[in-house]
């Protein structure tokens, strides 16, 4: 650690810290985090797990990249390039809401994602938190580079409802219990099977979310889930054909039904949504840098 200078905090949750630093040789800037301990000075599983995938997802171009690891005051600390541009701030810090993000980013950044999250469903691993906040951006081109693997393991048939944040949590991993009323609906929802189509929803909605320059599912005063139950009934944008790709991709991946929904394959291999993303220009990544306050 002595080789490099902390310049600013720039995280911190409930795993670690995330600290923006300088080298002090080269003057190279980097991220690095610094993984909590249990309270009895063990590694905590999240780290084991966050390492673990990133090395398996070493070399993939839409995954940040893991250039060191190292002991620092007995934590583990890994050294990563700096990329302070996330989705979060395209979406909104900065932003003139009276804009739109152009379509082209859109469903570029989207099939960035779809690319890493194909790579690793074939693994069998899941991401199980994918957020704005979570995808980074490189500075020059806006490419994808999807970080914070701590909550990553392989496909299970049961888990916690409450790891996945909420806002892009799938409708199958809430406890429904106190959200719904009717014993069948209940039922149905309490046998549902966890499984890789949580991130393809997570996806749904951080494109829903870039499309509206607001987060679709979250409120402080109604549950999400019901959020959910209502938004899925409306038929936004109708009559906008400019809209109309943006509309179909999101429907298809925001099912309620996880077996209903697009899997990463698919959407890559979707042509129509393929040929916006490459439509993309200077002009068009021009105009999310000065969105994003850039």
């Amino acid at each position: 650690m002595d080789k490099y200078a902390i310049v600013a905090q720039v995280g911190e949750g409930a795993y670690g810290v995330v600290y923006h630093v300088k080298c002090r040789t080269t003057d190279q800037h980097y991220a690095l985090k610094c993984h909590e301990n249990n309270k009895d000075g063990s590694m905590m599983d999240s780290t084991v797990r966050e390492l673990s995938c990133l090395s398996a997802l070493r070399g993939h171009p839409n995954i940040v990249e893991t250039l060191d690891c190292f002991l620092h005051d007995g934590k583990i600390s890994t050294l990563m390039p700096y990329l302070p541009l996330t989705l979060f701030g395209v979406i909104y810090q900065g932003r003139n809401h009276s804009g739109l993000l152009p379509i082209t980013f859109i469903s570029r950044f989207s099939l960035e994602i779809a690319n890493t999250l194909s790579y690793m469903h074939g693994l069998n691993m899941i991401h199980r938190d994918l957020t704005p906040a979570n995808v980074l951006l490189t500075a020059e081109t806006l490419t994808v580079k999807v970080a914070d693997m701590g909550l990553s393991r392989h496909a299970a048939k049961s888990i916690s409802s409450g790891l996945v944040t909420e806002s892009y949590r799938a409708p199958e991993l809430f406890d429904t219990e106190e959200e719904e009323e009717e014993e069948e609906e209940k039922e149905e929802a309490c046998t549902a099977q966890y499984t890789l189509a949580i991130d393809m929803w997570s996806l749904g909605v951080l494109i829903v979310d870039a499309m509206e320059a607001t987060m679709t599912f979250h409120s402080k005063n109604f549950p999400t889930y019901k959020i959910i139950k209502e938004t899925l009934s409306r038929n936004d944008h109708d009559g906008d054909s400019m809209w109309n790709p943006l509309r179909r991709i999101a429907l298809e991946l925001l099912q309620y039904d996880p077996k209903h929904r697009l899997t990463a394959r698919m959407l890559l291999d979707d042509s129509k949504w393929q040929r916006i993303s490459d439509a993309i220009t200077d002009v068009d990544i021009d105009r999310v840098k000065c969105y994003a306050g850039c």
